[in-house]
């Protein structure tokens, strides 16, 4: 018989006493940081949002702008991309700036220039509200993929920190230039696919999928064909995955595998399509108006002045203020050892050195010593100390850099103002953190709000910087080409014009004060009194320009252009042929050759000029206009007219090939098509003389004499100087119509200007 089982007693537990309740939120499986009280909208996903909505806000007045600067050659006045999405294939495969001119030593940057004809296929060339929407909503995911990155950089554990450091970044107006010119979408594509690229190697090392790094050895070739910024992650990539994300050695070598991968076959890429088009060419070296370090006094001030940009890059990152375009000769002061700029500069470098240093020593996974060392490598590309940039500074060039000092920023309100809570995103809302983060935010937002209202137009960005700049010869220079080049074609009215001039002439004569062998400003300067027919002083800015700069093809093309005016052709001649010299692929030239051609009357080689330029520039409307001229006055009507026809494709009003046109079918003894075409000449221009003028003759040959009386009269009563020319076609009319009153005092008038008319 089986024992009944004992019962024992079952030991009590001794009470516990409940713990203190601490703030700690709860992460589910998403990512999503629960606050205390159960809200669960505070989901990474809704700080995206959230980052993405300030950084639209912020940016949302550029939409507003037009073309700056650079804009006109990757965009406006790009051949390539200005053919839409057809000429994509074309992008891919030829260097950077094949569409607006060709260079010898030429970089490859297909990606940016991808992406705006895609958006030419849909907003075409006036839609720049649309340009500049892709620019924000590009900058927008920056912001965001810098958020996901430090987010898992902290492996999720301090998301608050994560999002102090991508707002800071979102609100810093160093950003502005980056984002407000539509030229610089290839710095925000180069920044959105590389982080794009840590994102997903960092999920590869914590998941070990191979298509993570599959996609983010993708992502970072698609950085490189942005912008070659990029490079700076060769150094960043291995220190990240081997010290700092580095749950896996093997997957840290894959990773670093799939980063030489991305470079190798980008370098690849770009040598073969650069030696395809004789575009990697040994630079002829930095020009001084670009970067005034080309041309220090001493070498000892040249590595002083190389400080001090170094100190001027970290003094924008605190206080940026105030911004500007360009950072040209004087506008930063050649500095030696004895400058306090430089020390200071040594100071704050050699501390922030000497502190990741010893704090990456002393921990392999310091954030501090990894914001650092991020923010010194990627400047150091832009630093000058490795080579010589195209520029002294830049903000563009601090655009990578500064998620760097963004990250130091975050750390800094962790360790003083969040300390240990920053897992959860509500810490943010403390009265102290709120006491800094808000007034930063809105002073930096505001800055930057106000600083894209500058990037409007050339005109309103030179003047505001010239402005916070006086001593900078570049500023004053872009200043008065903006007004001479931007702002004069848009003013009809003459006394505005010829003010307008002397403000040019203004400006121009400052920058001069400044630098007085500024080869550019003379150009330009010679351009604005050819302009005003002033020709002697024209002729003696070219030639000065010449005497500062012998190579100028642009001053060269320019005095050939004095010549011509003022009918001197075979100087005007051998000056066009040494611009092509100079510069076989500069356009101007060959038109300009074709027009003295056409003066000299040998039209041959007019014409074969015209299709030289019509070479770099298939449709443009005056090489094929200039065809139909040079046809016109070899009297071949035919092809004259078909030139003149295809002109009015491409430009349905344009008065010139109106005018021709019409010209053209009188010649042919075709009146009435010829009266139609002059019409609406007249339609688009009611003071255009020559149509009247044609437009008279051709009534008079078809024996319309009261309408051929009233068009002469009419251009009379417009201009009497050039209208009294076609009195002879009034008192010839007056004399068809049997009216011989009429036609001898029209006859004694036509005498004054003719003195061999007679009746017939």
């Amino acid at each position: 018989m089986a024992k009944k089982p004992t019962k024992k007693p079952i030991p009590q537990a001794a009470p516990v006493k409940p713990a203190a309740a601490v703030s700690r939120p709860a992460v589910n499986k998403t990512n999503t940081v629960i606050a205390e009280d159960g809200q669960g909208w505070l989901s990474v996903k809704m700080l995206c949002v959230l980052l993405g909505l300030i950084s639209f806000v912020l940016y949302a007045n550029t939409l507003l702008n037009g073309y700056v600067m650079d804009d006109v050659m990757v965009l406006r006045d790009n051949t390539m991309v200005t053919q839409g999405m057809k000429a994509i294939p074309e992008l891919l495969s030829t260097p950077h700036m094949r569409g607006y001119l060709v260079i010898p030593n030429d970089l490859y940057r297909p990606l940016s220039l991808v992406m705006l004809a895609i958006e030419y296929q849909f907003f075409g060339p006036n839609g720049l509200a649309g340009y500049h929407f892709f620019n924000v909503l590009i900058f927008a995911g920056c912001v965001i993929m810098f958020f996901l990155f430090l987010d898992k950089f902290f492996d999720r554990k301090k998301t608050a920190i994560a999002f102090v450091g991508a707002l800071i970044f979102a609100v810093h107006p160093i950003h502005t230039e980056v984002v407000a010119n539509i030229k610089s979408c290839d710095e925000l594509l180069c920044f959105f696919f590389g982080f794009m690229s840590l994102n997903l190697f960092v999920n590869y090392m914590k998941g070990g999928k191979m298509m993570h790094l599959v996609l983010g050895t993708f992502t970072l070739f698609l950085s490189y064909i942005s912008k070659e910024t990029v490079i700076a992650f060769v150094a960043i990539i291995p220190l990240l995955f081997f010290f700092y994300i580095n749950d896996d050695k093997k997957r840290a070598v894959f990773i670093t595998g799939g980063m030489a991968v991305a470079t190798v076959i980008f370098l690849g890429i770009r040598s073969h399509v650069l030696s395809e088009y004789n575009a990697n060419q040994p630079s002829a070296g930095v020009e001084f108006i670009d970067n005034a370090l080309a041309n220090v006094p001493a070498q000892f001030s040249l590595m002083a002045t190389k400080i001090v940009v170094l100190g001027l890059y970290l003094k924008l990152m605190f206080i940026p203020h105030p911004l500007l375009c360009t950072y040209s000769f004087n506008a930063i002061h050649f500095a030696d050892l004895a400058d306090w700029r430089v020390w200071v500069s040594v100071l704050a470098y050699g501390g922030m050195i000497w502190f990741a240093v010893t704090r990456f020593i002393k921990n392999k996974k310091d954030p501090w010593a990894f914001s650092i060392i991020f923010y010194l490598v990627t400047l150091f590309l832009f630093s000058n100390l490795p080579f010589l940039m195209g520029a002294e500074l830049a903000e563009r060039f601090e655009f990578f850099a500064s998620a760097g000092f963004c990250l130091a920023a975050a750390l800094a309100v962790e360790q003083w103002l969040i300390k240990s809570d920053a897992t959860n995103i509500l810490s943010l809302k403390s009265t102290k953190v709120l006491a800094v983060l808000v007034p930063v935010s809105l002073i930096f937002g505001g800055l930057t709000v106000a600083r894209n209202a500058d990037w409007k137009d050339n005109i309103t960005l030179y003047k505001a910087d010239v402005a916070n700049s006086p001593e900078d010869c570049r500023l004053y220079h872009n200043v008065g080409s903006a007004l001479a080049e931007d702002v004069y074609p848009t003013i009809k009215d003459t006394v505005k014009q010829k003010e307008l001039d002397n403000e040019s002439l203004e400006y121009l004569r400052k920058g001069l004060q400044i630098y007085p062998t500024y080869a550019d400003i003379h150009v330009e300067m010679g351009r604005v009194f050819d302009r005003k027919r002033m020709y002697d002083s024209a002729e003696y800015h070219d030639e000065i320009a010449l005497k500062y700069n012998p190579i100028n093809f642009t001053a060269t093309n320019n005095l050939g252009s004095v010549y011509l005016t003022n009918g001197k052709y075979p100087q005007a001649v051998a000056m066009f042929k040494k611009a092509l010299e100079l510069n076989p692929n500069f356009k101007f030239p060959y038109i300009n050759l074709a027009r003295t051609y056409v003066q000299l009357k040998q039209y041959d080689s007019a014409l074969i000029n015209y299709h030289k330029m019509l070479a770099f520039e298939p449709n443009s409307v005056e090489g094929v206009q200039g065809l139909g001229i040079a046809f016109f006055q070899m009297q071949r009507f035919d092809s004259a007219e078909y030139y003149f026809n295809k002109v009015l494709q491409m430009s349905p009003d344009n008065p010139n090939a109106l005018t021709y046109l019409g010209a053209t079918l009188l010649n042919e003894k075709r009146y009435p098509q010829s009266i139609a075409i002059f019409k609406k000449s007249i339609g688009i221009n009611p003071n255009d003389l020559n149509a009247y003028s044609n437009m008279g003759k051709a009534y008079y040959f078809s024996q319309q004499y009261d309408l051929a009386i009233e068009t002469v009269s009419k251009e009379i009563s417009i201009d009497q100087r050039q209208g009294v020319r076609d009195l002879p076609y009034i008192a010839l009319s007056y004399e068809k119509k049997g009216d011989m009153a009429n036609a001898k005092k029209y006859e004694a008038m036509a005498k004054q200007v003719y003195s061999n008319f007679k009746l017939e």
